[in-house]
């Protein structure tokens, strides 16, 4: 089964991995519910809750997988190969709300002192609990995923690991010594564990909405293996950014007098597909001379107040496109 398994494309995978937990998670869902409620455990509660996120993070994170694979057409160049990195966004928000709740809940507790719950059923759904949370992660760390959607379901996953086991420990303490603060106590610590988790998956989200550099390829490592090619005289324009986990650049080069400008690109495309491994390229081959585009005036707040129609490039020299 595992040879079958690693044998399909990673997104496939994927897919499959969010459905099997997805199937996981919503059975189990019910049953702790009410097991919560009935026992008054806010340690069951904060699992429960996290148990409802992740339902919703993991439909969520389904459906942004499956929004992905959709095609480019006219008007969506990309398609929706954003979809991943904006699943992910939703779900860190999502799950940074439910530990404000959670940590709201733990100190009205602990401020009124009205800690009581009852420990056996809650030992047994935490118990339980803990198997389908930790068989939900493995599933989906081993499908491969390693993009943006899948980190934001597996947090989801750990994050409601860390609940059920913190059920099951403010249980023994609450059946064997009375303890029953270290309900509220263990919430605030898994509350504030989960966001922390949270973080780095928001910021990676954030950084590749935005359109920042991909973490892994920083602009001036881009910048260095250009200017080595032989033959380029500048480099101007250079724009780095990724679409569904894969690096994009464009750039604007100029050759050398005498470099043919063929020549140029193809050493270029080269240095970016084989050392950097960069094969969304749009590379334009500009003449020595004076280039219109050479300051791009694209972020500029007070010249884009004078040009409220957006900005125009006047081009007084030939393109040359690799994509």
């Amino acid at each position: 089964m595992g040879n079958a398994t690693h044998s399909r494309p990673p997104r496939e995978r994927a897919r499959r991995a969010l459905r099997v937990a997805l199937a996981l998670n919503l059975a189990f869902l019910g049953l702790e519910t009410v097991i919560a409620f009935i026992s008054g455990s806010l340690a069951l509660l904060s699992d429960a809750a996290h148990m409802v996120s992740d339902v919703a993070a993991l439909a969520l994170a389904l459906l942004a997988s499956e929004f992905a694979l959709r095609p480019a057409v006219q008007g969506r160049t990309y398609g929706f190969a954003r979809a991943e990195a904006l699943g992910a966004f939703a779900n860190a928000l999502f799950l940074a709300f439910a530990c404000a709740l959670i940590v709201h809940s733990a100190i009205g507790r602990l401020s009124t002192g009205d800690t009581h719950f009852e420990p056996e059923p809650v030992l047994i759904v935490g118990v339980a609990g803990l198997v389908v949370n930790l068989a939900s992660a493995w599933y989906l760390a081993r499908s491969g995923g390693d993009n943006l959607n899948i980190r934001g379901a597996l947090i989801h996953m750990l994050a409601d690991a860390l609940g059920s086991l913190g059920a099951i420990i403010a249980a023994v303490l609450a059946s064997t010594w009375a303890i029953h603060s270290a309900d509220s106590i263990l919430s605030l610590g898994i509350a504030a564990l989960v966001l922390f988790s949270a973080w780095g998956v928001l910021r990676d989200a954030t950084r590749a909405l935005l359109d920042f550099a991909p973490t892994h390829l920083p602009q001036e490592r881009v910048e260095a293996e250009l200017r080595g090619v032989a033959g380029l005289s500048e480099i101007h324009e250079l724009h780095l950014w990724s679409v569904g986990g894969a690096p994009v650049l464009t750039a604007h080069l100029v050759p050398e007098p005498g470099v043919a400008p063929g020549d140029l690109l193809a050493r270029a495309e080269h240095v970016l597909r084989e050392h950097l491994g960069v094969v969304h390229t749009t590379l334009q081959i500009d003449d020595p001379g004076p280039c219109a585009q050479r300051h791009c005036p694209l972020f500029d707040e007070h010249l884009a107040q004078l040009r409220p129609h957006g900005h125009g490039h006047a081009h007084g020299h030939g393109h040359g496109h690799a994509h």
